[in-house]
């Protein structure tokens, strides 16, 4: 009899315990239940879709995930000089098996400071937007970095030093921001419109285990609302990433898997997948 009350109160703390979870942040028992809507796999690399309507975040959500896991070779490919091209197209050039759009970049001119990039040790745009109250200030939106050491991504942090992304040891580097994850901790985002505003957002993690999950989430449309760096951030803590990165957003985010675009890039007011914006840089994963 004491065993049955205490199987029957054990049931009742764990019932408790989930109820008080989901009381705390309903979305996240959402998030992690879905059943994606479309999936493929290609050599280990996994892709899901999902879709939620209006019960992710209050809102309609189109979510798209890759996960790549450890033993890939990633690169930062760039568009060739003084020229955007779409990040599906960067995926072919570079024969890539997946891609994801990169970081920011100027319309006029794609290398004309707005983000550090490096490519095979070289450095093809300096980052000199020093100043605090510039919008691309590196207190605000680029206080983290992509860096690829021998193949491998890593999601960097900024420290203190000026110009800290001269010092990264890696072939290729591409700042970005705002930092979403660091060692499991969300970061605290900035409270301004950048953030907290809803907008296609596209970002790159990685867990403890090596596994890096590329994630788009589109926005824009009806059918998809965008959201904040404070909502990617859960987005990516529910999917295990350790640490975690904002990447240029709104009409450039775009997620190409084996040969086409899987997301809905939100250029052509359009859900569906033709309306990819071109871009200066983009992060592919090849085969070794």
């Amino acid at each position: 009899m004491r065993k049955i009350f205490n199987k029957i109160a054990l049931s009742v703390l764990i019932a408790l315990f989930s109820v008080s979870l989901l009381a705390q942040n309903p979305d996240s028992l959402t998030f992690v239940t879905a059943k994606a809507v479309a999936n493929a796999e290609k050599d280990g690399i996994v892709f899901n879709n999902y879709l939620f309507e209006g019960n992710l975040f209050n809102s309609n959500q189109c979510i798209s995930v890759l996960e790549v896991p450890a033993g890939y070779h990633f690169d930062v490919v760039i568009a060739p000089e003084g020229t955007l091209v779409w990040t599906s197209l960067l995926s072919v050039g570079a024969n890539a098996v997946a891609a994801l759009n990169g970081s920011f970049f100027n319309m006029r001119t794609p290398y004309g400071g707005v983000t550090y990039t490096r490519v095979d040790g070289t450095t093809i745009s300096d980052n000199n937007k020093d100043v605090p109250t510039s919008f691309w200030s590196r207190s605000i939106r680029q206080n983290g970095a992509v860096a690829i050491l021998n193949g491998e991504l890593y999601v960097v942090k900024a420290d203190e030093l000026r110009n800290w992304e001269k010092y990264i040891f890696a072939e290729d580097v591409l700042t970005s921001g705002p930092i979403l994850l660091v060692d499991g901790v969300k970061e605290p985002q900035a409270p301004d419109k950048f953030n907290t505003t809803r907008h296609p957002r596209t970002a790159v993690g990685k867990r403890s285990n090596g596994t890096v999950v590329f994630v788009v989430v589109d926005g824009r449309l009806p059918e998809a609302a965008g959201v904040s760096t404070t909502e990617l951030s859960l987005i990516m803590s529910w999917l295990g990433c350790r640490d975690a990165l904002n990447l240029d957003g709104g009409g450039s985010s775009t997620m190409v898997f084996d040969g086409r675009v899987v997301n809905y890039p939100s250029d052509n007011k359009k859900f569906d997948h033709q309306g990819e914006r071109v871009v200066a840089n983009a992060i592919v994963v090849r085969n070794q």
